[in-house]
């Protein structure tokens, strides 16, 4: 946060803070003044309905004195029971442009009596903070409601209005859903040349690599063996006419007549199937659960 100790002596003495949101989108960051009013006398001016202020700031070219006026805000404020007022002057994305990269100024003055006019005293991190999480940024969030300048990335139509534009020109009318997904590097790299993400902003569907699992599995090959045929009758013909000749032309009364095929050799044979169906519906590594919220 960056903060200003402004001192005023004339007709109202301000203790100001200058805060560039780092939560806040940079085309609805404001500059947050807020402040004591006090009189001449340095009593606090309490309990005033309409305080007219004028709030400026600007830059210096060069050896210049004449101001290069950044933005510029008039503001009727209001002070509490100790003469404590707050006020966000608004800036958009140029003008937080110019802020974070120009020595700025901050003059406050009412009725055309300047009563501050000091440079804005600010550490490095601060003024470039906002410019860290630019708009359109997705990072993961525990809370499931989306804090202020977010939204939750889950479908919704982004709302309406000017304080959304920026967000609408990268992702559209609708949040992108990320609800039950992971986040991936798009493209591709030279180091790992099979890895392939998806173009930005387009989903890539689950899949699994291509690859084989070993098996060892034969059936035994002693397959050598042969079938015998029995009958009763007194010939081959099975109509019960006479002897056929054969050394094993026996009476009917003997049943245990047979013919016997020929063998064909130790085989094996082909083993084709599935392996049980187990698991769940997807592959996933271990994970926690999270909302994933984006820049407004």
């Amino acid at each position: 946060m960056k903060k200003l100790h402004l001192f005023l002596l004339a007709v109202l003495g301000l203790l100001s803070t200058l805060n560039v949101n780092a939560q806040t989108n940079v085309t609805s960051s404001g500059l947050s003044v807020q402040g004591i009013a006090r009189d001449v006398n340095n009593e606090a001016l309490a309990n005033i309905d309409q305080l007219d202020l004028k709030f400026e700031v600007y830059y210096l070219i060069g050896t210049s004195i004449t101001p290069t006026i950044i933005l510029t805000s008039i503001a009727t404020i209001k002070t509490d029971n100790f003469g404590v007022f707050s006020y966000v002057v608004g800036i958009n994305q140029d003008q937080s442009n110019l802020i974070s990269t120009q020595s700025a100024y901050l003059r406050v003055s009412s009725a055309n009596v300047v009563f501050s006019d000091e440079k804005l005293q600010t550490v490095p991190y601060s003024i470039y903070a906002q410019n860290g999480v630019p708009t359109g940024s997705i990072m993961p969030y525990i809370g499931t409601t989306a804090p202020n300048g977010w939204l939750l990335c889950n479908g919704n139509p982004i709302p309406s209005g000017s304080y959304y534009d920026n967000l609408k020109a990268l992702a559209g009318n609708n949040t992108p859903n990320l609800n039950g997904m992971f986040l991936r590097g798009a493209g591709s790299q030279t180091a790992y040349p099979s890895n392939v993400g998806p173009a930005v902003k387009v989903v890539q569907t689950d899949d699994n690599k291509s690859h084989l699992h070993a098996i060892d599995f034969n059936t035994s090959s002693n397959g050598l063996h042969s079938h015998k045929t029995y009958f009763a009758n007194d010939n081959y013909s099975g109509n019960g006419g006479g002897s056929t000749g054969l050394e094993d032309d026996r009476p009917d009364a003997d049943p245990n007549r047979y013919l016997e095929t020929t063998d064909n050799g130790n085989h094996n044979h082909n083993v084709r199937g599935n392996t049980a169906n187990t698991g769940g519906t997807e592959t996933r590594p271990i994970n926690y659960g999270v909302n994933y919220i984006i820049k407004i």
